[in-house]
């Protein structure tokens, strides 16, 4: 009689550890701190340019010898001498007035770009209030 025995075989259990996969050689894995300030970043980035887009939209483009048309109550014309400047200028017109300010308003009214004259140019320069 044959009989039937029962073999166990004991195998120890070993246990894997897992491991976690690894990010291809370039990729960049972001926290989600890192996702929130990109985020933001992108949001300013928008924002900047809609403020750019809009302020081209409203500006009046200043086109290179176009004639900037003043009313003649505000200002005057003055020919530049030797040796003046645009300051020099300002103080001797409106000495009771910061020259920077005055400087600009020149600047603007003769559609320049720098602050470069000429002997003999004519400048149209502001009128102090009163005169």
């Amino acid at each position: 009689m044959a009989s039937s025995a029962v073999v166990a075989l004991w195998r120890p259990v070993v246990q894997v550890p897992t491991v976690s996969p690894v990010p291809a050689a370039g990729a960049v894995r972001l926290t989600p701190r890192g996702r929130a300030l990109l985020a933001a970043l992108v949001v300013v980035l928008l924002l900047g340019l809609a403020v750019l887009g809009l302020e081209r939209l409203t500006a009046r483009p200043a086109l290179a010898g176009t004639e900037v048309v003043v009313p003649a109550a505000t200002t005057l014309t003055v020919v530049v001498e030797e040796g003046d400047s645009l300051w020099a200028i300002a103080e001797r017109v409106m000495p009771a007035t910061d020259p920077r300010e005055v400087v600009e308003e020149m600047r603007s009214l003769n559609g320049m770009r720098s602050n470069l004259i000429q002997p003999g140019q004519a400048l149209l320069v502001p009128v102090p209030a009163g005169a």
